[in-house]
């Protein structure tokens, strides 16, 4: 773990509970979206492992471009992109519950090659918008309580971790798509929390 910090506690502690809980929201809804997408496209590949592979390719890659492109944006405000991002994890949630389930049916019996490009192209555009809050978060809280970033990434980690070993439990009791309405539920919160730990930051993009 981080150790505590002493630098400026009276800035920092009004900041820490809604910073601790932006980055352990964003540990825990990244991995069960990430999870819940293994355990559907297996029967689509074929094999847990072409699933595994293929939906982590994704969202690292495009996750990370994601990343890249938010931290580019300096002259739009940290809150405006958030927003931007979990309205875009919403809108393709519904999107591949409403059409996906005909939509790989169709494809089943392609060549695994096209289907796994297929997985990718599909899972882009959500995982882009997934790669965006945590750089952003982390762009706030360096303004305004920089002390806090090593814990940031601390518990985003250690909730990342919690994730992996409680998501099949929820998704025995929710089912997979319980377990990723749970998760963009927690994405649409995100950028409320935001606003609690950058108060200071001004019109510098945050």
């Amino acid at each position: 773990l981080p150790t505590p910090t002493t630098s400026h506690p009276t800035a920092n502690k009004g900041r820490k509970a809604p910073a601790f809980a932006y980055f352990a929201m964003l540990g825990l809804a990244f991995l069960f979206i990430e999870i819940a997408w293994i355990q559907r496209l297996q029967l689509f590949l074929g094999h847990p492992v072409y699933a595994t592979t293929a939906v982590l390719a994704a969202f690292l890659v495009f996750a990370g471009l994601g990343s890249l492109w938010s931290q580019r944006q300096m002259h739009t405000r940290t809150t405006q992109l958030l927003h931007l991002a979990a309205l875009s994890i919403l809108l393709f949630s519904l999107v591949y519950m409403l059409f996906l389930p005909s939509l790989l049916a169709r494809m089943a019996a392609w060549p695994l090659l096209s289907r796994a490009c297929v997985v990718l192209l599909l899972l882009a555009p959500m995982a882009f918008a997934m790669g965006m809050p945590f750089p952003l978060g982390l762009r706030a809280l360096g303004h305004t309580s920089a002390g806090l970033v090593p814990w940031a990434w601390g518990i985003n980690g250690c909730t990342s971790v919690i994730a992996a070993a409680a998501a099949p439990l929820l998704a025995m009791e929710a089912g997979f798509s319980g377990l990723t309405a749970i998760a963009v539920i927690a994405y649409l919160l995100v950028p409320w929390l935001n606003p609690g730990f950058h108060k200071r930051t001004g019109d510098h993009g945050t």
